[in-house]
């Protein structure tokens, strides 16, 4: 009991000692013009507190003694910033915002886990905001492809089966190389993402390793997902698309405070289907069932649900709890098919050949606990979460026959992957002081049932090969990062974060359990295989802030993707795991805005080299599996801008440019007409799936109407570079450019937009074979779709 006791007390003086002596900070909030903004969200940057100005734009807070930086926005507004100290007095602090219209505003991003202006870290970073995330359409991460440069998305059928690349550093496993980030929570295995994007306050893509802050799998960079957290205000939306391909998405939310200032509530959902463009095509297959001739392929149903409840007790305690909830299923999957080889694809891009059609489902539940505490110049913050992945197919033609199984019947749910983690952080939070800190330690625990490694393949009717494989994961990691300022200019930044993670599989081989009549039967028990692992992340930046408008920075940061168990039985004296992969990443970059912030534009050159890749060899006679096989280095440039010419009209565009070749990386494999071992030297190759070149241009132009009407009328040029999907640099994808546009009206409250995604119906491939030694099999992309979406908000 004590300790509990103790616990209790502890927090008790955390919420009650907050309440000490404070003072009221209040304001207005107009136009340049004069007039009053109504219901405009006043924000204190890393602090709890925060409010909604009134009908009037009035507001008003009562803060203790401190210096903070209050940020201040409204729709139809620029974004603003102002520092406040407040003493023993009342204070008081105006805001007269531009129209966003001739203003772009000042951005805020948690790239370095604590609230900051965008032009003051040494890190790259693409911010989109809620109103960019919905101007452009971004229903999923598909859509950050040249949006954000050296950014390309590749899946295999389903959006949870994905592949991340960022500055080439991509791989298609369980470990990604680009962490996925939602509200604080990661996605380590590569099953737990795809989640809907709805209501989204901001999505930043943070370029290059980050493994100081981030760890584990954020080699290639980070995608930090931030949706809208319910504030003093009661709102709500909602919002119907529809479209070709038998599209439908339904999508709405409400937000409220209980009690006004210290409890808040908020939930959106969204049920979305679509059909897949595939059609069947078994001619020449041999015995099929006559009813899959000309079916449809790719289907796709989704349901998702996202409630928030927030609390904040006192001025310096918040607590968020969030529950987060999917589930992906159709009747005619998409699931890990493709086609034989890219010259029939793009003959017959809305084809596939299938005997059976198969299906899938994935239920996904997060649920997290942000707990922060607001000290005289520091925050602790403690992010606790629990994720369960559960995962059904049958029928999948990969060829041949393959279902999900683990002990009952085929084509079951695998039992739920689950995963726990848990983050203790301490930032400082303290504006005018010349030292900033971040330290923390982070563990997480995850036992999975990886579903391409849990199934059945069928042998003959009611005859299985079984294929079993259990995994167990732990890891802990001590990391801190600091910044100081030697002058009020120029400040060093300096991190280092130690990981230490234990592996564990438990599998058998090819033959081991067979799965016949119903019967489960073990040939030879299953194999335990464990691993170690450490890294070692530094990080080193520069960063000088040339004037209130600009600043240059230089960096070098290290990441890293973990290592693992190969899950098969290999021959003894074979080693049965593989080590991490590292990647050291040199960097220059400039920011600046101008034109009365009207423009504003990022530059950045990138230097890396990417070690010990994880790949797929020969080991043994007719044996393959992962080792560490060779390096890559590349390099290139980012380009991005954003600027109101004239006023109404708004320009975006990012340019990005990559050039990187394998280096001392060889393969060994089998040649399967002379069945002699061969090697494969791809050194000096290109780096497989990195465009040469994205690129991103989109202009939107608003045409007033009435005081409450307005016409927004949008176009969008994506051009994706040339590039290879595999090592060997012989499946190749040209060149391809894709347009968007969209036409939008608002009505007061009322929104309705018409769309249409790849006007020229540009075919192209979303995915290809990595190694085509073993053959040849890609994917299409979606052809041109199109829909009207209709949002009501109040």
């Amino acid at each position: 009991m004590y300790p509990i006791k103790v616990t209790i007390q502890v927090l008790l003086f955390c919420i009650l000692g907050s309440y000490a002596i404070a003072q009221t900070l209040k304001g207005t909030v107009k136009s340049t013009t004069g007039e009053n903004v109504a219901f405009a969200t006043i924000t204190l940057l890393n602090s709890p507190k925060g409010t909604v100005a009134d009908k009037n734009g009035s507001y008003q807070l009562t803060l203790t003694r401190r210096k903070y930086e209050v940020s201040v926005s409204a729709v139809g507004y620029a974004t603003q910033i102002q520092q406040v100290t407040m003493t023993d007095k009342n204070t008081e602090l105006n805001f007269s915002l531009n129209p966003s219209t001739q203003d772009l505003g000042e951005v805020v991003v948690t790239a370095d886990k604590t609230e900051q202006n965008l032009l003051t870290i040494p890190i790259a970073v693409s911010s989109l905001s809620a109103k960019k995330v919905e101007d452009a359409r971004i229903w999923e991460l598909a859509n950050l492809t040249a949006i954000v440069p050296n950014y390309l998305y590749s899946e295999l059928g389903v959006a949870f089966q994905q592949i991340q690349s960022i500055r080439g550093v991509q791989v298609f496993s369980e470990n990604p190389a680009v962490a996925t980030y939602i509200d604080d929570v990661n996605a380590l295995d590569i099953i737990g993402g795809g989640f809907q994007m709805a209501d989204i306050e901001r999505v930043e893509v943070l370029r290059g390793p980050q493994g100081t802050l981030f760890g584990r799998n954020a080699m290639g960079g980070v995608v930090n997902i931030i949706t809208k957290k319910p504030t003093n205000r009661t709102n709500g939306f909602a919002e119907l698309s529809l479209g070709n391909l038998g599209l439908q998405r339904y999508n709405a939310g409400f937000k409220t405070p209980i009690v006004k200032d210290k409890l808040f509530f908020g939930i959106n959902g969204v049920y979305s289907k679509r059909n897949g463009f595939l059609k069947n095509d078994t001619t020449g297959l041999g015995k099929t069932d006559k009813n899959i001739q000309g079916a449809r392929v790719g289907d796709e149903e989704s349901l998702y649900g996202n409630a928030y409840l927030r609390w904040f007790p006192s001025s310096k305690f918040s607590a968020t709890l969030n529950v987060k909830a999917q589930m992906d299923k159709s009747d005619a999957t998409g699931f890990m098919l493709s086609v034989g080889n890219e010259k029939l694809a793009f003959a017959n891009p809305d084809k596939i050949y299938l005997t059976r059609i198969g299906t899938h489902q994935r239920n996904i539940v997060n649920t997290s606990l942000n707990l922060k505490y607001y000290g005289s110049g520091y925050t602790l913050t403690s992010v606790s979460a629990t994720q369960a992945i559960g995962m059904a197919y049958k029928d999948v033609d990969f060829p041949g026959y393959y279902h999900t199984f683990r002990e009952k019947e085929i084509g079951e749910m695998l039992p739920p992957q689950k995963v726990f983690t848990q983050e203790f952080r301490i930032n400082s939070n303290a504006v005018d002081s010349k030292l900033s800190y971040s330290a923390g330690v982070f563990y997480f625990n995850q036992t999975g049932y990886e579903p391409t490694t849990n199934l059945a393949y069928e042998l003959a009717p009611g005859m299985y090969a079984a294929f079993r494989n259990k995994t167990v994961n732990n890891g802990l990691a001590v990391f801190g990062q600091i910044g100081y300022k030697i002058t009020p200019s120029l400040e060093l930044t300096a991190g280092l974060r130690y990981d230490n993670e234990n592996r564990k599989a438990i599998f058998n081989g090819f033959g081991d359990a067979v799965f016949t009549n119903n019967v489960l039967t073990f040939v030879r028990p299953d194999s335990t295989v464990t691993g170690k692992y450490t890294a070692v992340s530094p990080k080193v930046a520069i960063n000088y802030i040339i004037n209130s408008k600009s600043s240059i920075y230089v960096s070098y940061t290290r990441g890293f993707r973990a290592g693992g168990v190969n899950s098969q039985r290999l021959p003894k004296g074979i080693s049965q795991t593989f080590q991490p992969e590292f990647s050291d990443n040199f960097e220059a970059g400039l920011k600046a805005t101008g034109m009365e912030n009207k423009l504003r534009v990022g530059l950045t050159a990138f230097l890396i080299n990417w070690k010990d890749l994880q790949f797929y060899n020969l080991v043994a006679p007719f044996t393959y599996a992962r080792e560490n096989l060779g390096d890559v280095q590349t390099r290139g440039l980012e380009f991005d801008a954003t600027m109101i010419p004239v006023k109404n009209l708004e320009l975006d565009a990012s340019l990005g440019l990559n050039s990187g070749k394998y280096q001392d990386f060889k393969l060994t494999r089998v040649d399967f007409a002379t069945m002699a071992e061969t090697k494969i030297d791809v050194t000096g190759k290109k780096l497989a799936n990195a465009p040469n070149h994205t690129f991103y241009l989109a202009a939107q132009y608003g045409i007033p109407l009435a005081k409450t009407a307005k016409l927004s009328l949008r176009g969008e040029y994506r051009s994706v570079g040339q590039f290879y999907t595999d090592l060997q640099n012989t499946l190749k994808q040209p060149t391809y450019s894709l347009i968007n546009t969209r036409i939008n009206l608002q009505v007061g409250k009322l929104n309705a937009a018409f769309w249409v995604q790849n006007l020229a119906n540009t075919r192209y491939l979303i995915y290809g074979s990595g190694d085509t030694s073993f053959g040849r099999s890609v994917r299409m992309a979606s052809p041109r779709t199109l829909g009207i979406t209709l949002n009501y908000g109040f």
